[in-house]
């Protein structure tokens, strides 16, 4: 899904990445991978905040679970998700959409990639609000199938719509609720996904999961994801390196020990999963085709207009129902008064494109050539 909501490891992470932060406070279950520090080669029970809670925040004996609370959320902000992030993200997602449609129509790969006579099958995974399924529909053609899964119902309303407003046949694209972690059984012969993967408790048993589904003899797949620790480009992203620190800070003075918790976690995630993706999908079965940072800029207003929308229309949203609207404004307040000149901001970071090809069972030669 096409979202800055990727911050779903556990506060031990680095914050040097704007998206791989906000959300992980929210969360006790999952402790955030080690920082991936080498660039690939460009081949192609909850804890009540102090003061008034949000009346829409999470207060119960037992915490939400983090589907449940990410499924409330966004679903809440959807259609504002949609105004605010979706066309600062639009760069992103042309680049991974112009990654698709090179390999689709490949001469040197078109055998294995598409077939004019059979119906074929694609699927888009936190297809969040639909805005690349129309423009992936018109990549694979008429004979492919394509089905977007988000794990937000409202999510999935907002693209209904739009598959509606572009008269769209539902027996072309549909669009469902569901689980990115378990996809529906395949097999596809395209797969993507965009600013899903880094939002998963489990992100290489979910790109485990994402190969198997496709087809075994020249499935493709695209996966861009907002990396726990991207190449540092400027100093612009320093205000989210001050939220991380920020919502730490608060996180301790309250006596919260949720942080020391998910630092001592041994799950699987604790290697540097970053590092490891590339040796999973050639485990799994595929190759990397394409394997690249891609760098781009954000704008906001200014501090206020950055804190508002993330954390009313992105991923800071979740952080307001787990802990209520005090905690995270009084952090807001603190995160503007470091910025108090009402300067412009013009934020530049990188996401990580992956264009994968399941090959052959027992097929272990070079598809780098394709």
């Amino acid at each position: 899904m096409q979202r800055l909501s990727l911050f779903l490891h556990a506060l031990t992470t680095s914050r040097s990445n704007l998206f791989v932060q906000c959300e992980a406070s929210a969360f006790t279950s999952t402790s955030l991978p080690k920082i991936a520090t080498q660039q690939p080669s460009s081949k192609s029970k909850m804890i009540p905040s102090k003061g008034n809670a949000s009346e829409n925040s999470i207060i119960e004996n037992e915490p939400p679970s983090r589907e449940a609370l990410l499924a409330k959320s966004w679903t809440t902000v959807a259609s504002a998700y949609e105004k605010a992030f979706v066309p600062r993200f639009a760069p992103w997602t042309h680049n991974a959409l112009d990654a698709l449609s090179s390999l689709w129509s490949d001469e040197s790969s078109s055998s294995k990639c598409r077939n004019e006579e059979v119906q074929q099958k694609a699927l888009v995974l936190c297809c969040g609000p639909g805005q690349e399924l129309v423009p992936i529909a018109k990549i694979l053609g008429p004979n492919v199938n394509i089905l977007g899964v988000d794990l937000a119902p409202g999510m999935v309303e907002v693209a209904q719509r739009r598959i509606e407003e572009n008269m769209i046949s539902p027996q072309q694209i549909s669009v469902q609720v569901g689980d990115a972690k378990t996809p529906p059984p395949g097999p596809y012969r395209v797969l993507f996904s965009a600013f899903g993967l880094q939002q998963l408790s489990q992100p290489l048993d979910a790109v485990r999961e994402w190969i198997q589904v496709l087809e075994p003899e020249g499935g493709i797949g695209v996966i861009l994801y907002w990396p726990p620790d991207p190449p540092k480009i400027d100093e612009s992203s320093n205000i989210f390196d001050l939220w991380g620190d920020l919502v730490q800070a608060k996180l301790r003075n309250n006596g919260n020990n949720e942080i020391a918790a998910a630092s001592s976690n041994d799950d699987d995630d604790v290697a540097p999963w970053d590092q490891m993706i590339a040796q999973v999908v050639k485990e799994s079965g595929a190759d990397i085709l394409q394997d690249e940072y891609v760098a781009h800029s954000i704008e906001f207003d200014n501090a206020k207009d950055l804190f508002d929308r993330m954390s009313r229309a992105g991923p800071w949203h979740a952080l307001r129902l787990r802990r209520g609207d005090d905690f995270v404004d009084e952090l807001g307040a603190e995160l503007q008064a470091a910025y108090p000149n009402n300067k412009h901001l013009t934020l530049q970071t990188y996401a990580r494109m992956l264009v994968i090809f399941r090959r052959e069972e027992n097929d272990e030669k070079d598809l780098s050539k394709l």
